[in-house]
């Protein structure tokens, strides 16, 4: 139930005025309750001084009281060296008799430094319990032992197929549970192993069309290029002429790359039609083309495909193919 709040009187508050410096909240609590024959908490007492603007001064110096716990501490820098705090803890209750726990008990030899000289490691030449023991055997436990040349009831032999997740079949190649693709598997048997970065593809689409006229090989390049450009069709031949229109695709973008590369960090000028100085130039974050006149003021170029940039060598790459385009003299 909460407690009702209590209304004080000017003598009360009087009272407090002249009561509080230099104690404790509890000290204070004390004496109010017995002036005044009430049972009001800490926390209503430090809630009226907080409202009245009453302060008692009072600081903890972080301490103990020695007069009292000096031999307490004694005791303790005596029996804990060489023990568990477990052990020590009821040493400690029985002798003063206290309820301490082990969390306060640690707490309390960690405020003092009292350290009990474990480590936790094992120390050098330390025989293990189980030393020269193989596992744990129950009597009885025998029963439900696995006996040599078990052969577990999921077990699939070499050779074993299966459709996986994604609608391809598989075949079981080794022990315990070596799996690969059956189309890579039929094709490296007629054309030998499949090169690195390449896969085999279904030319028209069905994962479970195993025939060899069905199947063809193609660079991961040119299958990432295929998938973008949705060039996988349910008919081979178109199939096929798409794999030729990646491969086209792949290798001019892999021409321009190794042309763009050896100049990619140098500044490009080029000269267009009229004579006048074309370059990128960096404005407010951005990379933009712009035309220098003869008067020396620079003029964006307001061409469709050559738009802001966040990035100088992309910026220069695209000026780079418009001036190849236009037949600009490069300088």
């Amino acid at each position: 139930m909460k407690q009702r709040r209590h209304w004080y009187t000017p003598k009360q508050i009087k009272f407090l005025d002249a009561n509080t410096e230099g104690r404790h909240i509890e000290d204070i609590t004390a004496r109010f309750n017995r002036r005044f024959r009430l049972s009001l908490s800490c926390i209503s007492i430090k809630s009226a001084m907080k409202r009245y603007g009453l302060k008692s001064g009072y600081k903890y110096n972080g301490g103990w009281n020695k007069k009292y716990f000096e031999n307490h501490i004694k005791f303790l820098r005596k029996i804990v060296p060489g023990k568990h705090h477990s052990e020590a803890v009821k040493l400690f209750n029985e002798r003063f008799n206290f309820s301490c726990t082990i969390t306060q008990f640690k707490s309390l030899c960690k405020r003092f430094d009292i350290q009990t000289g474990f480590t936790g490691h094992f120390q050098k030449g330390h025989i293990p319990f189980n030393k020269g023991k193989k596992g744990v055997r129950y009597t009885g436990s025998e029963v439900s032992w696995f006996k040599k040349g078990h052969i577990p009831l999921n077990y699939k032999p070499v050779g074993s197929e299966r459709i996986n997740v994604d609608g391809y079949a598989e075949v079981k190649i080794a022990d315990p549970n070596k799996w690969k693709s059956k189309h890579s598997v039929i094709w490296e048997e007629v054309h030998g192993k499949i090169p690195k970065g390449h896969i085999v593809i279904f030319l028209d689409g069905n994962k479970l069309n195993f025939e060899l006229d069905n199947l063809a090989i193609v660079s991961r390049s040119v299958h990432v290029v295929m998938c973008r450009s949705n060039l996988y069709t349910t008919d081979k031949e178109t199939t096929r002429t798409n794999i030729v229109l990646a491969m086209m695709k792949t290798k001019i973008s892999s021409l321009k790359e190794k042309t763009f590369a050896r100049i990619k960090n140098k500044k490009m000028v080029f000269l267009n039609s009229g004579g006048c100085k074309v370059y990128v130039i960096k404005d407010k974050e951005m990379y933009i083309p712009v035309r220098e006149t003869k008067t020396g003021k620079l003029v964006r170029l307001c061409v469709e495909r050559l738009n802001a940039r966040t990035s100088r060598r992309i910026a220069q790459r695209d000026l780079f193919e418009y001036a190849q385009q236009r037949g600009w003299q490069r300088i």
